[in-house]
Order: structure tokens, then sequence, then C-alpha cells
């Protein structure tokens, strides 16, 4: 077959016909490659509806993730294997492709960092570990960017040692300068990887309590008894002393009773077990110790701890009152008196 002679010419020092060739190469292999890729992308979420597996439901989201740079990048591949190039243009052509795949491995880092995470949120609804994922997230992306950064100027053959010894004495300056924002965000992470609270949960930090309202990557909301919203930051909750209210199994309650000082011995033996008798009737409380503890300025004084086993306030405060309540009418009822204060009068006299 002869093919015309302006397929003879020379253009960039290469005849028309190797330009045909190649750009109907590229062309084809990129038609072949859509096509391909949406048989396969089609094929693969039909399995992957079927399936519990998540690693075919990996796959689609990085075969979608492929972008038309890498495709320019291998077509430019080609056409430097099979014409001749000026040097310049070798090195423009080596630059575009190191870029595209940069580029492509940016896109699929990005898209598997979005797919676990998302897969992660959905296995976990709680709002802490949602501020994990974010930090995690982050830190991820910005370590496997520098890598692939560092990795494609190392394939462009550029020095890269002075860079990473730059870089190394600015993260320096950087953490020292930012110590305490990066002491929170790691404090962040501490907590929502160790979960010493949740939220919603109640917590005492020193002598303040209140309930968790957010767990954010520098600061901690609480919402107090008091009604007020308590910030603190991560870096200094971690290193306070932290009661988690919601995780006890109960609420230990010590009260004391203080019989009047002309009891009889006979009746003051008799209020220990009076109160173990009311603690024994009441459901919501469990008797721990009630003991006589000595004489005090008012009376005779009687020690009683007992445990409500459950961790809400206001259950373990009405059962408290009814066993008072309760405990008051059976000491009416055995006649036995609670010490009452007195009231002394000074009598002032204006001296004449």
């Amino acid at each position: 077959m002869n093919l015309p002679t302006w397929f003879n010419y020379t253009f960039y020092d290469n005849p028309l016909r190797d330009w045909a060739m190649v750009v109907a190469y590229a062309l084809g292999a990129t038609v072949i490659f859509v096509l391909l890729r949406g048989t396969v992308v089609r094929r693969l979420e039909r399995a992957a509806a079927t399936t519990d597996t998540i690693a075919d439901d990996y796959l689609v989201v990085l075969l979608k993730a492929i972008r038309p740079a890498l495709l320019i990048a291998v077509t430019l591949r080609l056409a430097e294997r099979y014409l001749d190039f000026p040097a310049r243009v070798d090195s423009v052509a080596t630059w575009v492709m190191v870029a595209a795949l940069v580029l492509q491995l940016f896109t699929w880092i990005n898209r598997s960092i979005d797919f676990w995470v998302g897969h992660y949120e959905r296995r976990h609804k709680d709002a802490g570990s949602k501020t994990a994922l974010t930090v995690l997230s982050f830190v991820a992306r910005l370590v496997l960017w520098a890598v692939v950064i560092l990795t494609a100027l190392e394939g462009m053959h550029v020095k890269i040692s002075g860079l990473l010894a730059g870089l190394g004495i600015g993260g320096i300056a950087v953490a020292l300068a930012l110590q305490n924002v990066l002491g929170d965000l790691f404090g962040a992470l501490s907590i929502v990887l160790d979960k010493p609270f949740l939220v919603g949960d109640s917590i005492a930090v020193d002598q303040l309590e209140g309930t968790v309202e957010h767990i954010g990557l520098k600061t901690t909301r609480v919402k107090s008894v008091n009604g007020e919203q308590l910030i603190f930051s991560n870096g200094d909750l971690l290193r306070s002393r932290v009661r988690n209210l919601s995780r006890r199994d109960g609420r230990r309650l010590v009260f004391t009773v203080t019989i009047a000082p002309g009891t009889a011995a006979a009746q003051l033996a008799r209020v220990p077990a009076i109160i173990a008798d009311v603690i024994a009737a009441e459901p919501r409380a469990t008797l721990q110790r009630t003991h006589l503890t000595g004489a005090g300025a008012l009376g005779f004084e009687v020690e009683t701890a007992m445990l409500i086993p459950h961790p809400e306030a206001t259950l373990a405060f009405d059962a408290r009152q009814a066993v008072l309540l309760a405990l008051y009418a059976r000491l009416e009822n055995e006649k036995i008196e609670l010490a009452r204060p007195t009231t002394v009068s000074v009598a002032h006299t204006t001296p004449t």
C-alpha cells in the first residue's frame, strides 16, 4: 500500500507517518482502557452489592479514581519511545509524566483515606471516634503526601538531602513554637483512642463536675452541673485527675445521726440495728456499715454508710431521703430522741 507523499514530511525531526502511528496507538489504547475500565467497574459494583467484603468496594474506588492525566503521561511515554525528540523535550516529557503519577498517587491516597474513614465511621457512631478519624486522616495525609513528593523529587534526580535537612530544622522550630497546640492535638488523639471518657459521660475534674458535650482537636467541652460550659484543653485534661462518674457501679452515701446526750445505753445500742432494718426495707439501698463512733458536742454520733447500686444522683438522693424519713419515724416510735442544738443567750450589760 502506497502512502501519500505528505506522510513523508518531517515535523520536529519525525515523519508524519510516525506521528500518525503514535496518535493512533494512543487513541486506541485510551479507548480500550476506558471501555475496559467501565466494564470492569460495572461488574465489580454488581459483585460488591452481593457480598459483605470491602475489598471489592475498595477496588472499585481505586479504578474510578484513575485520572486522565495518567493516560496522558502514558501517551507521552509512548511518543518518546517511538519518536525522536530533542533532549529538552525529553526532559519536559519526563517531568509531565512524574507530575501525572504524583497527581494520581495523591488521588489514590485521598480516595483510600476517605474510603477507610467512611467505613470506620459506619461501624463506630460515637463522636469521639469521629474526632480520632479527623486527627488520624490529617496525619496520614500529611505523612503520605510528604513521602510521595520526596519520592517524586528523587525520581526527577533532584537532590533532596538539603531539603530534608531544612525540613528537619524547620520541623523542630515549628514543633517548639506550636508545642501547646500539638500537645492538645495528640491529647485529643489519646483521649479518643484510650477512651477514658466518651461524649455523654459524667466526669469530675478536681472540684468541677459535668457532662461531656464535645471532644475537639484542641479542647473538650463539659456542661457543668450548675449549667455553665466548662472548657478544658486536652493536654491539661490528661494531666488532671479525671473521675468518670458514669462508669461507677453505684454511689456510696455516708450520713451521721446524732442521738440526744441523755439517751440510755440500752436505747443507744438499738440505734444501729434500727438503721440496718430501715435500709434493708429500702430496695434502692444496701447497707455497708453502721456504728456508734463516739460522743460529740451535741450527743452520741452514729455513722452509717450505704451503697446505692446505680450511678444516677437523683435516685441516690431519693433513696437517702426515704431512708432518713423512715429512720426518724422509727426513732420517734422507739422514744429515742435526736440531739438538738442549744441556743446560748449572752446578756450584755452597759456599765454605769
